[in-house]
C-alpha cells in the first residue's frame, strides 16, 4: 500500500469512528528533544539512565538519583509540544470522545491542550515524598517541604507497577474503540502492550504510525510509515477539511 493511499485509508476509519483512542510512546516527543530509549542516542544507551531508574535506586545512591531526575526535568520543562501533539490536542477537539493513552513522561501533550491525558506512566514533573507520602511540594532542590527527605518523581520505574486506575480505564478505552491509533512506540512494554490487541479483539482497527516496522504491523488496517510530527497534522487535516465541508 502506497503512502498516500494508507494516508486516505486512516483519514477515512478516523472519520468515520465514533471512540478514538491514540497510544503514544517516545516517538512521539522526539522532535521536542526528548531522548527515546531504545535508538542509538536513546537513554538507555546513558548509564546513569540505567542506574537511576529502579524504585531502590534512591535509597542506594540518593545524590546520584537526584541529580539524574532533576537534569531530565529541566530537559522536559525546557520542551516545547511538536506538531504532534498540537495534532492530538486538535483532533479532541475535533472528536470529544477520543482518548488519549500515552507511555511519556513528560506532560506535553497536556500542555499541548490536550486533557484528560491517561498517563500510564506518571508524569516527571509531578514529584512526591514516599517517606511522608506528600505530593503538594513545593519541592526546593528535590526535597519535601514537610518531613526534609529526598523527594523522587511521580513516575513508575523498574520494580513498581503501573497506577491501577489509569490502567483500567486505558483498557476500557481501548475495549470501546472504534479505531485504535499506534504512535511512536513500539508497542513491546506489558501491560501498556496489550491495549492495542485489546482493541482488536473487540472489533477495533488498528492504525499504526511509526519509523520502524512492528510486530504488530500485519494486524493493522493501515500503516503509515514516518514522523509522528509529519504524518499526525497530515491525519488531523484530512479530517478537519471532511467536517468543514459537512
Amino acid at each position: 500500500m502506497s503512502e498516500g493511499i494508507a494516508v486516505e485509508l486512516a483519514v477515512e476509519l478516523l472519520r468515520a469512528a465514533r471512540r478514538i483512542v491514540v497510544f503514544s510512546g517516545a516517538g512521539l516527543s522526539r522532535a521536542s528533544g526528548i531522548p527515546t530509549y531504545r535508538d542509538a542516542d536513546g537513554l538507555w544507551m546513558n548509564q546513569a539512565a540505567l542506574r537511576f531508574s529502579h524504585a531502590e535506586d534512591l535509597a542506594r545512591d540518593p545524590a546520584g538519583f537526584t541529580k539524574f531526575w532533576a537534569e531530565r526535568l529541566r530537559v522536559v520543562e525546557a520542551a516545547a509540544p511538536n506538531p504532534a501533539h498540537l495534532a492530538l490536542a486538535r483532533l479532541q477537539r475535533l472528536r470529544p470522545a477520543t482518548r488519549l493513552v500515552t507511555q511519556n513522561v513528560d506532560g506535553l501533550l497536556t500542555r499541548a491542550g490536550a486533557v484528560d491525558v491517561l498517563e500510564l506512566h506518571g508524569a516527571l514533573q509531578r514529584w512526591r515524598c514516599d517517606h511522608c507520602g506528600n505530593r503538594r511540594g513545593p519541592w526546593l532542590l528535590q526535597r519535601c517541604i514537610r518531613c526534609g527527605r529526598r523527594a523522587r518523581p511521580d513516575v513508575v520505574m523498574f520494580g513498581e507497577l503501573l497506577n491501577k486506575g489509569v490502567l483500567l480505564d486505558a483498557q476500557v478505552a481501548a475495549e470501546e474503540s472504534d479505531v485504535f491509533v499506534l504512535v511512536g512506540s513500539t508497542a513491546v512494554v506489558y501491560p501498556a502492550a496489550d491495549l492495542p490487541e485489546l482493541a482488536l479483539a473487540n472489533g477495533g482497527q488498528l492504525i499504526i504510525l511509526n519509523a520502524e516496522p512492528l510486530a504488530l504491523d500485519h494486524s493493522a488496517t493501515a500503516v503509515l510509515r514516518g514522523k509522528a510530527e509529519e504524518l499526525l497534522p497530515l491525519l488531523v487535516d484530512g479530517i478537519d477539511g471532511a467536517t468543514a465541508r459537512s
